[in-house]
């Protein structure tokens, strides 16, 4: 451990009164100010006017310590480091999002797909303000985890700031089994555009995130690849929150030729450390999508692709998340996140609050990713005024039906509700009911795939072809 990390724990174990303070000998001027956060519960509790225990005032206080670092150092009380290492464990009973805290608030990094949160329209960006009515503001990261993760099958409500709005709605949601498969050669939109990109000799994967096995099964698609003679491989990041460092580092070294992959940027130079590639050549020419929900791993293989220039990048911007933290332990039973280190990309460039620029800017055509979410209930009449006849009416818009979004029932979306529905042989209703809003939603994701092009995809395809 080093010096560092024995300070900054010294000072929590002195203020939790785990050991006596003798224990550790501070600096002369950190044990004044340790007699004086001791001084100052002691005026609070004797003075303030309502009353307050020493827990309260004691996490308070190391709370406000990590508040002066950055958004992903905080302090976990033993039972916030049990539930989160009860998380981090493999299956977990969950909404399927990662989170961060951005803007001082709790953000959206990426909703995992086929996960509650993904299905219910959160997206990159979204600020969630509120657990079952609990305002989570000033709630460390790790805490609005805590709250936001039960018991499989049970429901939680968000309160949630849209990205780029400024009113709350609210969405609930039921909590289930997260299970990731981050490793797929099926697109986005089905078999028809995987069909179209192996037509064209290049190879797909998309990977969801950086786990234990990604890289071993990353490493079977990509020998299939090769058996195939392929010449090109599109790698989608697309909302690919991260994960292990040794995962992704793993998979550059069958991608990258030789040199830096990433570079470990530490606080005292002995703790540098710079991963590389031995790999004389490339195996293919390379275009990684990216976008805004593409963070932390995902953008040291995109860093490394663009810098070896081993391909090119297209997308948006990613999210900029460029520091590594390490977990500790403590005699409390509870633990510490800490920032230890920023990684810098192979040529040697920061990414932390910047993110990366793709080669190719494209901007996606998918407006299922700024749907709001729909709870099918009760009945959808005219004049009801809902989130849930705002989604609906998206929907409808999307499948080219031509009516007013303003959250409002009316006749005109009525008129569109019902045409759907009976060109796929359902009969005309009055009102929508539950099962019908359900078949409407149903209905949506089963064409909406032919209706809408994934044009940074066929960017990908396009500029590859140019590359081989």
């Amino acid at each position: 451990m080093n010096h560092k990390r024995k300070y900054i724990i010294a000072i929590i174990i002195a203020l939790t009164l785990i050991i006596p303070l003798a224990a550790y000998t501070a600096p002369a001027k950190t044990t004044d100010n340790i007699d004086t956060i001791q001084s100052l519960i002691g005026i609070i509790k004797s003075d303030y006017y309502k009353d307050v225990d020493d827990e309260t005032l004691i996490r308070g206080a190391i709370d406000g310590m990590f508040k002066t670092l950055d958004p992903h150092s905080n302090y976990m009380s033993p039972e916030e480091f049990k539930e989160l290492m009860e998380l981090t464990g493999g299956e977990f009973g969950g909404i399927g999002v990662s989170i961060e805290r951005r803007d001082d608030r709790i953000t959206v990094v990426s909703p995992i797909e086929g996960t509650p949160a993904h299905e219910a329209g959160l997206n990159t960006g979204d600020k969630i303000v509120s657990v079952d009515d609990t305002d989570i503001k000033d709630y460390a990261l790790d805490k609005a985890v805590t709250l936001i993760k039960g018991e499989t099958g049970t429901k939680v409500k968000l309160g949630i700031i849209k990205a780029g709005t400024q009113d709350t709605i609210y969405i609930e949601l039921t909590r289930a089994i997260i299970k990731i498969e981050s490793v797929k050669t099926e697109t986005p939109y089905g078999k028809k555009s995987s069909d179209e990109i192996k037509n064209k000799n290049i190879g797909y994967i998309r990977l969801t995130e950086f786990s234990e096995h990604t890289n071993a099964d990353f490493k079977k698609i990509i020998d299939q690849y090769k058996k195939e003679n392929k010449k090109g491989l599109i790698i989608d990041l697309r909302s690919n929150p991260g994960g292990l460092l040794d995962s992704v580092v793993k998979i550059c070294q069958q991608i990258i030729p030789e040199g830096p992959i990433v570079h470990i940027d530490a606080k005292t130079e002995k703790d540098n450390e710079t991963y590389n590639s031995k790999l004389k050549e490339a195996p293919f020419k390379i275009a990684v999508l990216v976008n805004g929900g593409s963070a932390s791993a995902s953008e040291i293989l995109a860093g490394a692709v663009k810098d070896s220039k081993a391909g090119i990048i297209i997308g948006t911007k990613t999210y900029g998340k460029g520091t590594v933290q390490n977990i500790s332990y403590l005699s409390n039973g509870g633990g510490i996140k800490l920032t230890i280190a920023e990684y810098m990309t192979r040529n040697k460039i920061h990414i932390d609050g910047v993110g990366i620029e793709p080669d190719f800017v494209v901007e996606p055509m998918r407006p299922q990713e700024d749907l709001a979410p729909v709870t099918p209930e009760g009945y959808m009449r005219t004049g009801s005024v809902n989130i849930n006849v705002y989604g609906i009416q998206q929907r409808l818009i999307n499948l080219g039906y031509k009516i007013r979004l303003d959250g409002v029932m009316g006749k005109e979306t009525i008129a569109a509700a019902n045409k759907l529905l009976r060109e796929n042989g359902f009969t005309s209703v009055q009102v929508l009911n539950q099962k019908n809003q359900e078949r409407i939603l149903e209905l949506y994701d089963k064409t909406i795939n032919d209706k809408i092009k994934d044009v940074q995809l066929e960017t990908a395809v396009k500029e590859l072809q140019k590359l081989l």
